[in-house]
């Protein structure tokens, strides 16, 4: 029998609930991810790369903006309406990117958090895709600013 998880951020309980009654171990090998590492982004230990976030999503029927921010209700499925995959994918890179350089890797919860905020402050803020990666650009400074502060 498989001991009960402990999820450590809400992503990984968002992760849980969408998987619902599917086995850990048949989300992994539909994901061909390993066990190990599917068992470590439910607990809340790691994070999933931005387009292992979108095979989750399209796999488990609930969108990105739910999956990742919490938003759009619990756990409805995943909708065309105004989500940009592109950009999150921009921003889960730059994102990994900066925590890469800042030389110390972010927790799972603090990226999932920054990438939320990220994503949702450029869609707030910006019309076009080009004044949002424009506005990423500078955002992923202000937050490298913001990390280096904290550390």
């Amino acid at each position: 029998m498989a001991r009960k998880l402990k999820p450590r951020t809400p992503f990984a309980e968002r992760l849980i609930a969408a998987r619902d009654t599917m086995a850990r171990k048949e989300l992994a090998a539909r994901l061909e991810a390993p066990l190990t590492t599917v068992a470590g982004w439910e607990r809340g230990v790691s994070f999933p790369p931005p387009d292992m976030l979108v095979r989750i999503s399209g796999l488990l029927g609930v969108s990105l903006d739910w999956l990742i921010a919490g938003r759009d209700g619990a756990g409805g499925p995943a909708s065309s309406g105004g989500l940009d995959e592109a950009l999150l994918l921009r921003v889960c890179e730059g994102v990994e990117a900066l925590s890469a350089e800042e030389g110390h890797p972010l927790p799972a919860g603090e990226q999932a958090r920054l990438i939320a905020r990220l994503y949702g402050d450029l869609v707030r803020a910006f019309d076009s895709g080009e004044e949002r990666r424009i506005g990423l650009i500078a955002l992923l400074q202000q937050a490298r600013r913001e990390i280096g502060s904290a550390g």
